[in-house]
């Protein structure tokens, strides 16, 4: 595929390579200004939860890492843990990461995983590009 027929998200995905947590962001981004859905719309959980699975589970992995990034780890466990835990471990299948989350929930074993989350969620997007923004 030449650079002028990749969709959006591969051309975003070829573009951020070099950073995957990145690129993870900004095709979550480009997901959300694709159908409209707002940082200060009321129903946004509802809207992300109403996507196609795969593409709901990238949006809220994205989102759950930038809210770990603003208020960090300690509060982010507090926040959607339970699914962001599943998402990791049956969906990027990473059940070692997914369940030191719940079990471990030490900042500096989830700060050595984070790399390998964001590279693990590239190929995800990669297996279910059709979903994503074209």
């Amino acid at each position: 595929m030449d650079a002028a027929s990749a969709s959006l998200t591969q051309r975003l995905l070829n573009k951020y390579r070099h950073d995957a947590e990145d690129a993870l962001q900004q095709v979550a981004l480009a997901v959300q200004q694709q159908e409209g859905i707002r940082s200060d719309s009321v129903l946004r959980l509802d809207r992300i939860a109403a996507l196609a699975p795969p593409v709901a589970g990238v949006v809220m992995l994205a989102e759950w890492l930038a809210y770990v990034d603003w208020e960090g780890f300690d509060s982010a466990l507090y926040v959607n843990i339970d699914a962001v835990a599943a998402f990791i471990a049956d969906d990027l299948l990473l059940p070692e990461a997914g369940a030191n989350l719940l079990q471990t929930r030490a900042a500096a074993v989830f700060e050595s995983q984070r790399p390998l989350l964001a590279t693990a969620a590239l190929r995800f997007i990669e297996r279910h590009i059709a979903l994503f923004p074209g």
